[in-house]
């Protein structure tokens, strides 16, 4: 009888243990791919600039606005030379795995050129990295 007794409370501990809950925590969120925008601000009218964007998984970019694109893709950062008539706003685009790690990129503007090829202090300039609309 003992021994149907251990049985039974080692079958219902197995049971019970069976029932348990196996997250370790709330569902995490789901990646979202898509698209990142690079929008530049402030000074005068340009129509070059050479950026570059760091941050992870970035593929595709593509320039807006119907201007011309150089850009190099080397292990997390993104080199990218943007050229056109005269560039204002949205500049550049670019593929992510995750648009909700959108803040985990940071653009660096390297370079400002102007509709005439002239140089520009590219501190008169700022840029941002967003989701693309």
């Amino acid at each position: 009888m003992r021994a149907r007794t251990l049985l039974g409370a080692v079958a219902a501990g197995f049971l019970f243990l069976g029932c348990g809950d196996d997250s370790t925590g709330p569902p995490q969120p789901q990646s979202v791919p898509g698209e990142l925008a690079v929008t530049v601000s402030g000074g005068s009218a340009f129509g070059g600039i050479f950026v570059t964007v760091t941050g992870a998984g970035i593929t595709a970019p593509a320039a807006s606005g119907g201007a011309s694109l150089y850009y190099d893709v080397s292990g997390t950062t993104l080199s990218a030379t943007v050229v056109g008539a005269t560039l204002s706003g949205e500049v550049l685009r670019f593929s992510v795995p995750d648009v909700g790690d959108a803040s985990d990129y940071v653009v660096a503007i390297q370079q400002v050129a102007g509709t005439s090829n002239q140089p520009l202090s590219p501190a008169a300039y700022s840029a941002t990295v967003s989701v693309a609309p």
